[in-house]
């Protein structure tokens, strides 16, 4: 990758973190001085970055934040966009601007106040992408052999908005595969809710673009109770997939953001 290209670079870390403040100046400091844009989201439990920019300052930007022991074992997806983003994209992911914000949930899980909020310590088990594609292929080979096993109790759950998933998903033929439609992510619990019938008793097989969306979302799916035990989500998302599988594996289309 040449260090002219443009590149995006998605992270989030859930820690305890003790000075916002000083937190919220690096990050104001860094990526004006690096001319990044996008979102930074920073709460007492961690952060949340989706930004934007050339590939040296990215990578500038990496080494920074590494040097901070708080993000110690934080998974960085960094991946060439070979050009700015369109107009429509950028408006859509934030890279207009440089938006930085303390909040109190790195991502907007619900649009109502839940009465029990997910823990993420809760959250549904991590698949490496070998992992996750394998338990897709495990259950074609299955279906084809008419095997009545417990791959038939397999779902494939989109975490993603609908804006998302309407230009690439994961597609197995013989696996059923669930896609909430929502406008907003902070719409999924409710589907949830509304569609808990479909997801009971079901291994739930989760992904979204980077990682912390499943994060959240299998650990609500979870605080459901008995028959909501088995969900799983792909560790580093599509992201990390695609990284794995370059001919696309079972994901069909592009993963958006990085692919735009």
């Amino acid at each position: 990758m040449s260090k002219d290209e443009y590149g995006v670079l998605l992270y989030y870390k859930f820690a305890s973190i003790p000075d916002l403040n000083s937190l919220f100046s690096f990050y104001h400091s860094n990526c004006i001085s690096l001319g990044l844009l996008g979102r930074v989201r920073l709460s007492p439990n961690g952060v949340n970055v989706t930004v934007g920019g050339l590939l040296s300052a990215l990578e500038k930007h990496i080494e920074a934040v590494k040097s901070n022991s708080l993000f110690q074992g934080t998974d960085f997806k960094l991946a060439s966009s070979y050009h700015p983003l369109n107009d429509k994209v950028a408006v859509e992911c934030g890279f207009t601007s440089l938006s930085i914000r303390v909040v109190k949930e790195l991502v907007t899980f619900s649009s109502y106040p839940l009465l029990n909020p997910p823990e993420v310590s809760n959250a549904g088990r991590h698949l490496s992408a070998a992992e996750f594609h394998s338990v897709l292929q495990s259950a074609g080979k299955l279906m084809k052999n008419g095997s009545p096993t417990d791959d038939k109790q397999l779902v494939l759950l989109d975490a993603r908005n609908l804006y998302e998933t309407r230009i690439g998903k994961f597609h197995a033929p013989s696996v059923e595969t669930l896609d909430p439609g929502i406008r907003q992510y902070s719409d999924l619990p409710s589907w949830i809710d509304d569609n808990s019938e479909l997801l009971r008793g079901k291994h739930v097989l989760m992904y979204c673009t980077g990682g912390i969306r499943c994060e959240m979302a299998s650990a609500y799916i979870r605080s459901k109770g008995a028959g909501f035990e088995n969900v799983f989500q792909l560790y580093g998302g599509i992201q990390r997939y695609l990284e794995q599988f370059p001919d696309g594996g079972f994901f069909r289309g592009k993963n958006f953001v990085f692919d735009h």
